[in-house]
């Protein structure tokens, strides 16, 4: 069962980065927050996971991240839907060989997602000041402090939500919009994760009205922007050389809210080292006559920043997604 956060007292930013402590009241106010009855069988083994994670040093946890994208690997998880998506980005200007490096690398990516989502939310404080660069935050700071809220626009590169974490644990207040997981043990898990790392959750369904009431707060909307959409949620645009299906939220809302949009992405460089990167900001580019077209322009150039960064860095790309399923009509599905 879900239970909203409320407060009477009406938090205001002043300035960014506000004190981490302030954001986290925020965070705890504004984010979802779901209960659990029962299910103690899988509470158990998540928290056995989360205990055998969280004791790990960081060269284990390093290791254990390899091993377990090396395993993905080895049994050549969705495989074939890596190697479709590689041939439709590099055709023949790269070997069999290249792109399945590639695939190979993502998946050790993946696999070193999976150990750091169960170790990262609970770190504390001295963690994401220590072990984490933060590249071009000035941009971030002038941007949150036009006082218009903001958008940051990413994909599922690098260390997905943990990007956010340092967001929000740097001082300034951030929600992802995430989809309900249907086992309600690993829904809680994931939520909780993400509020203990001052990265709020909005739910996926009916979520346009609490975006904009976050914008217009000054929070900033994390938004991933490699998502296949259903054709009445989407738009078409060029995605990497080919026609795709896109979210076009991201457009609206900086059109309705005029909030600035910044793209953006995590990395990790070693065992205990990890960046934030803020890559641009992306400028709206008016089309009132058409207002369609408006969205469908402004959708791809913010997607374009994101192909840029997956173009730089193809290792952190999740390369199993169906990215092209949805076509225009009478256009079939590469995956077919």
């Amino acid at each position: 069962m879900e239970k909203p956060q409320e407060s009477a007292k009406k938090i205001v930013f002043d300035t960014y980065p506000s004190p981490v402590e302030k954001v986290s009241e925020y965070t705890r106010r504004y984010s979802r927050s779901v209960k659990v009855k029962g299910h103690y069988f899988t509470r158990a083994i998540v928290t056995v996971l989360l205990f055998f994670a969280r004791s790990l040093s960081w060269k284990g946890a390093y290791r254990v991240g390899t091993w377990i994208g090396k395993l993905l690997y080895h049994f050549r998880v969705r495989r074939n839907v890596a190697m479709i998506n590689l041939d439709i980005v590099y055709g023949d200007k790269k070997s069999t060989e290249e792109k399945d490096h590639i695939y190979r690398e993502s998946m050790i990516n993946l696999g070193r997602v999976i150990i750091n989502h169960l170790r990262f939310p609970f770190q504390g404080e001295s963690f994401w000041r220590d072990q984490w660069e933060f590249k071009n935050e000035d941009l971030l700071r002038e941007v949150l402090n036009r006082k218009k809220g903001a958008l940051f626009i990413t994909g599922h590169i690098g260390l997905w939500d943990l990007a956010g974490g340092k967001f929000g644990m740097s001082g300034y207040p951030v929600a992802v919009i995430g989809k309900r997981i249907k086992n309600p043990v690993i829904n809680k898990t994931s939520i909780d994760a993400r509020n203990s790392m001052n990265l709020g959750t909005i739910k996926h369904r009916d979520s346009m009205k609490r975006i904009l009431e976050g914008i217009g707060r000054g929070e900033a909307i994390a938004m991933a922007l490699d998502q296949n959409m259903k054709p009445s949620q989407g738009v078409f645009i060029n995605w990497m050389g080919r026609v795709a299906s896109s979210v076009r939220s991201a457009a609206y809302v900086a059109r309705e809210t005029g909030a600035p949009v910044l793209a953006g992405y995590s990395i990790q460089h070693g065992p205990d080292k990890f960046e934030l990167v803020v890559t641009e900001e992306v400028p709206w580019e008016p089309y009132p006559e058409d207002p369609e077209k408006e969205l469908r322009i402004n959708t791809q150039k913010q997607s374009d920043a994101i192909q840029k960064i997956i173009y730089e860095h193809p290792e952190l790309w999740f390369w199993i997604h169906q990215r092209w399923k949805v076509q225009p009509e009478g256009v079939p599905s590469p995956y077919r």
